[in-house]
């Protein structure tokens, strides 16, 4: 007898058709399979120079891919590998991603670089193991005829090892890694992956034999998690990697376990589990594996499996409401409220409350509701206690929305009865609509008197009929960039948001213009010239920050939205995981001073004073770049600091910086003057001015 739960030869079927009728003969089927490769590395420079030179080389249209290196806290400055990428030309867009240095995180380091990968198959893969030219085409193969059939793949690739000294430029660039010698494993002792015996023994996990005591263990846990690939929105869906496994080993079988039984078994939803017949070369480093803490590993493992299987998990809703939310205890109980009242089946609705640390009463309220409405609407609440700032909590609370379909509410605003299943039924009949939107009330909350809020008039059905032969999808984002046309209410499609990478998180406001913008990128905004939601003003507290820094960080966006496809984008992310308050940051590697360039022309134009929110915000923006910069590209952070002081002769950080640039170039008069207007010297700055004044001593000693 033979289990075949993993039966996936209709797959493969169909993979053969495209083969033998040409769909896989030219690359117009890529641009439906875009995918985003998660490079993980930490300190192996050359390793990344040769798997990003192997990337270049890959059959797959470059353009339909995007490369995201993710950096568990690997050195900075000229010997580190951040360098060496802002330093290189590449034919696809990079990001890359660099968390802080707290031991072996790969499993976080997955997740950061999942979470901000823009396209919805990931492939995932470490610096050192080297791509074959047809890797990634072989790859997406299998994932665009999962696609077609409607179901869902986590693949393995296959493993040959190699000596570092063995593998070389010539043969990555001439497509020879073929010839490359094979060696021994230095971890294993053995030349082959462990896995072939495995795939002969059961047909490459289709026919899996009685003899094996739990069928489901023997496929999910054979996923190698630097070698593996899987769907974007699946993976958040089972929960990413566990981040509780901090040492060597077993992440990745937990992830492919947990992701395989919370479809198969949990949710009824076809996955398959599949080997792909395409190799990455591993350079070969270190040494056997220490048994002791393999024991230890593996115990941790079998106890995370056993929670897994025994965590129930409910059925996936239709929609997901979120509500982002930081200190909204007077208003947060009537926007869940509103929500409770919807005229739509609240068994198939979810609210998502992204809860950014707030110190006032707003988490004893949602506690309190979520017991008064347990078995009647579930809520849930996203929050670790630290505040991230509005980008980054929304896409963090979006990241947890299961629903096909997710409806924005502020938590200081109200959705009127019909919201949710007015969007609905218009987002069920059109599969090429990303996006819906009604029309809102403004309510004034000091008054209570209520009016019209503003509406566009583009959008409408009524809109299409007219325009009918001449919108496309470059008429529709060029309307969008003369301004916000998408107002409250959105509903979009959770497909279409896995597909932007999130908000920007270095924005401080103009955020659902940055969203609205990338949604509407995966297809046609659709409005329904209806009220549908309450929009309250005049209370001091509506997150949506009207002003000059909110009209600056729009340009921002729409500089984005211009610029996008005009070459490769070059990006790098900083992940904040101080305490209490994180501010993931990000910057424009092609062009590091811009969007500094935008706030200074605003604040110009509009205002021209200091002391203002933009002002504020530029100040903030040259002290990032200068505190950045100095470790990647000096100049630029040079740059950066002779704009910040001649706005701020007397700016804290811009002085410490100066200080020490000059103390490096060995002008130590010049450094002690730049530490001296410091007047408030913090630990730092005193330390720097003991190693200024040692040597001037030095010098003057010399």
């Amino acid at each position: 007898m033979t289990y075949t739960l993993n039966d996936y030869t209709p797959l493969e079927n169909l993979i053969n058709k495209y083969e033998r009728d040409g769909t896989f003969g030219d690359r117009k089927w890529q641009e439906q399979a875009k995918v985003s490769v998660v490079v993980t590395t930490y300190n192996q420079r050359e390793q990344l120079r040769m798997q990003l030179l192997a990337l270049c080389q890959q059959t797959y249209d470059p353009r339909n891919i995007e490369v995201v290196v993710v950096d568990d806290g690997g050195k900075r400055g000229s010997e580190g590998s951040l360098n060496m990428v802002a330093e290189m030309d590449f034919p696809f867009d990079v990001k890359y991603v660099w968390q802080p240095d707290s031991g072996f995180r790969a499993a976080k380091a997955r997740n950061e670089a999942i979470k901000r990968a823009t396209h919805e198959i990931i492939i995932s893969i470490d610096s050192d193991m080297i791509m074959s030219h047809d890797y990634v085409e072989e790859v997406m193969k299998r994932h665009y005829a999962a696609q077609q059939m409607g179901i869902s793949l986590i693949t393995a690739q296959d493993r040959a090892f190699v000596e570092p000294e063995d593998m070389t430029d010539e043969y990555i660039s001439e497509r020879r890694l073929d010839e490359v010698e094979k060696s021994t494993s230095r971890r294993f002792g053995t030349k082959e992956d462990w896995r072939k015996p495995l795939y002969q023994i059961t047909k490459r996990l289709k026919q899996i034999p009685d003899t094996f005591d739990d069928p489901s263990y023997t496929i999910g846990s054979s996923i190698p998690g630097g070698n593996c690939s899987f769907n974007k929105g699946d993976a958040f869906e089972a929960g990413l990697f566990d981040e509780d496994f901090k040492t060597y080993g077993k992440e990745d079988s937990e992830f492919g376990l947990r992701l395989y039984e919370h479809f198969n078994h949990k949710l009824g939803k076809k996955l398959f589990f599949v080997p792909v017949d395409v190799t990455a070369y591993h350079l070969e480093h270190g040494g056997r594996v220490d048994h002791t803490k393999q024991d230890k590993v593996r115990q941790f493992f079998f106890d995370k499996v056993a929670a897994a299987r025994d965590k129930e998990v409910s059925s996936i809703p239709e929609v997901s409401v979120y509500i982002p939310c930081y200190n909204q205890e007077r208003f947060i109980e009537n926007a869940i409220r509103s929500v409770a009242r919807q005229k739509f089946d609240t068994s198939k609705l979810e609210v998502v409350i992204g809860e950014d640390g707030s110190t006032d009463r707003t988490k004893e309220i949602i506690s309190r509701l979520q017991d008064e409405y347990q078995g009647r609407l579930n809520i849930r609440i996203v929050n670790d206690g630290n505040n991230y700032g509005r980008a980054e909590n929304t896409n963090r609370t979006i990241q947890q929305c299961r629903g096909k379909y997710i409806v924005q509410l502020d938590a200081d605003d109200e959705l009127l009865p019909e919201a949710v299943n007015t969007l609905y039924q218009q987002m069920q009949r059109d599969a090429g609509i990303s996006l819906a939107f009604g029309d809102c009330i403004d309510r004034d909350v000091s008054t209570g008197k209520t009016k019209p809020h503003w509406s566009c008039n583009e959008f409408t059905p009524q809109w299409y009929r007219a325009e009918e032969g001449r919108t496309n999808q470059k008429i529709i984002m060029g309307i969008l960039q003369e301004g916000m046309r998408i107002h409250h209410p959105r509903m979009f499609r959770r497909d279409a948001f896995l597909r932007t990478g999130g908000i920007d998180s270095s924005l401080e406001n103009a955020i659902d213009y940055d969203l609205m913008m990338k949604i509407a990128e995966q297809g046609m905004p659709l409005h329904i010239k209806k009220p549908l939601y309450v929009y309250n003003i005049n209370h001091g507290e509506n997150t949506t920050s009207a002003g000059a820094l909110q009209r600056a960080n729009a340009k921002v966006v729409l500089n984005y939205s211009l610029n996008k496809g005009s070459r490769p984008r070059k990006e790098v992310y900083l992940v904040d995981e101080g305490k209490g308050k994180r501010r993931t940051k990000s910057y424009d590697l092609n062009n590091p001073l811009g969007r500094a360039d935008i706030l200074f022309e605003t604040w110009k134009e509009q205002e021209g004073k200091k002391g203002t929110a933009l002002y504020n915000g530029l100040i903030r923006e040259l002290e990032n770049v200068v505190s950045f910069f100095r470790w990647v590209t000096p100049k630029v952070g040079e740059t950066a600091l002779q704009r910040l002081l001649q706005l701020e002769r007397d700016s804290v950080l811009g002085n410490y910086f100066a200080a020490s640039y000059r103390h490096q170039e060995g002008r130590h008069m010049q450094a002690l003057q730049a530490i001296n207007r410091i007047k408030q010297k913090g630990s730092s700055a005193r330390a720097l001015e003991r190693v200024i004044n040692e040597a001037l001593e030095g010098v003057a000693t010399a």
